[in-house]
């Protein structure tokens, strides 16, 4: 496995560019910058499993769509999502399972930084030499 994330300086956004050997580790290299990004580094919690399933029209939509409901789960549900298990991505129909292991954020958890949505902005996966690589921007 040859993965990685690298944060990148852009103006009032938060954004990094992301590689991988294969389009599933892409989306785990993207969930493990977005959630260093809120709480960094964390461990030791009570562990619960969340089933996700999401659809797009395209591998950006479906990226941006995947990291917006974790977002969706940290800031409504207070729930963090920290293990990708049996991940399948359907890139014909554009569709994303996993089975997401977290917990609940409680008090001590310290957010880093509020994130308000990923967006499109300079997003474009791209497979150069059997490597996946894109952009990620979050609005802050």
């Amino acid at each position: 496995m040859s993965a990685e994330y690298k944060f990148i300086n852009h103006t009032a956004d938060l954004a990094f560019d992301v590689s991988a050997d294969s389009l599933e580790e892409l989306f785990l290299e993207a969930a493990k910058a977005w959630r260093i990004s809120v709480v960094g580094d964390i461990s030791g919690k009570a562990l619960s499993n969340v089933m996700l399933n999401i659809s797009a029209d395209s591998l950006e939509e479906l990226l941006v769509n995947f990291l917006n409901e974790l977002n969706f789960l940290l800031t409504t549900k207070k729930w963090l999502a920290i293990i990708f298990n049996n991940i399948v991505i359907d890139k014909t129909n554009f569709l994303f399972s996993a089975n997401c292991t977290g917990f609940h954020v409680d008090n001590s958890i310290e957010i880093k930084e509020e994130i308000k949505s990923a967006t499109y902005h300079q997003m474009n996966i791209v497979n150069i030499d059997n490597k996946f690589s894109t952009r990620v921007v979050f609005d802050v």
